[in-house]
C-alpha cells in the first residue's frame, strides 16, 4: 500500500510511525507532501499516479472537496474531508474524525452519567465535534477565535455549568496556545498530539488531559479500513 499525507506543518506528524505499525509489511511507502499555501498544492493526478490513498490534515481538508465523491452523507453535510482512495480512475473520500471523535465520546458518556462540552475553535474540528455532539445528544457552548474577545485568555471558571463532568475540547489548530483560567474539575481534550505548551502547562490545572494520539490512532484505524472497502487491488 503506498500512501502520503498532506498538510502543512507536518514536522510533528506521527502518521508515518503509525502506518507502519498498523499495516507492516503492507506499507510500501508512506509520504509527507507539505504545502506552505493552496497554490502551491498539487492536483489531484499528482497524488493519484503516486498512491493509493491520501490522508489530508490541516489546512486542506477543504481542499479538493468539489472534485471527489464523497459517499457518506454526513461527511458531505461537513464538506470536510481527510482520506482520499485512488480506485480506478475515481477519488473518493471520506472523515476519519468523525468515527474518532464519536468512539471517544460515547466512551466519555459510559464513564459519566451526565456529561457537556466546552468546545475552543470554529475550523472544521470543530464543526465536527458540533455534528457528532448532536448525533449524541450532548450539550455544548462553542467559543469562537474569530468572534470570542480575548479567546486565548478565556476564563473557563465563569462559564455556568450543571452537575455534569466538563469536557473542554480544543479543536484549534498548533498556532493557538490556550492560557485561560480553570475551575479545576474539567477534562481537558487536546485534539492536537504532542504539543509542549498545552502539556506542560495544563494537566496541572485540570482533572485530567488527554491530547489526540488516541483519536489519531483511531483514525488510522478507520482510513484503512476504508482504503481496503474501496480499493479492490488492497483486498
Amino acid at each position: 500500500m503506498k500512501l502520503g499525507l498532506l498538510g502543512f506543518p507536518l514536522e510533528h506528524s506521527l502518521s508515518p510511525k503509525l502506518y507502519r505499525q498498523f499495516l507492516g509489511e503492507q506499507l510500501i511507502s508512506y509520504e509527507l507532501f507539505a504545502y506552505p499555501t493552496a497554490a502551491t498544492v498539487p492536483g489531484l493526478d499528482f497524488f493519484a499516479e503516486r498512491l493509493d490513498g491520501l490522508n489530508i490534515t490541516s489546512p486542506y481538508k477543504t481542499h479538493f472537496i468539489n472534485e471527489i465523491t464523497i459517499p457518506s452523507p454526513l461527511v458531505r453535510r461537513i464538506g470536510a474531508v481527510n482520506t482520499l482512495a485512488f480506485a480506478g480512475g475515481e477519488v473518493f473520500a471520506t472523515n476519519t474524525d468523525i468515527l474518532a471523535v464519536e468512539e471517544i465520546l460515547k466512551d466519555y458518556q459510559k464513564k459519566y452519567d451526565s456529561l457537556s462540552l466546552i468546545l475552543l475553535g470554529d475550523g472544521v474540528m470543530a464543526e465536527v465535534t458540533k455534528v457528532v455532539a448532536d448525533t449524541l445528544q450532548l450539550e455544548y457552548v462553542q467559543f469562537s477565535r474569530k468572534l470570542t474577545r480575548d479567546f486565548i485568555h478565556l476564563d473557563l471558571r465563569k462559564i455556568s455549568r450543571q452537575k455534569s463532568q466538563v469536557l473542554v475540547i480544543n479543536a484549534c489548530s498548533r498556532d493557538f496556545i490556550f492560557q485561560g483560567a480553570f475551575q479545576g474539575d474539567e477534562i481537558f481534550w487536546d485534539y492536537n498530539y504532542n504539543f509542549s505548551p498545552h502539556k506542560s502547562r495544563i494537566p496541572s490545572l485540570v482533572k485530567s488531559y488527554s491530547d489526540g494520539q488516541e483519536m489519531l490512532e483511531r483514525q488510522a484505524k478507520a482510513a484503512i479500513q476504508f482504503w481496503k472497502e474501496v480499493i479492490p487491488k488492497l483486498n
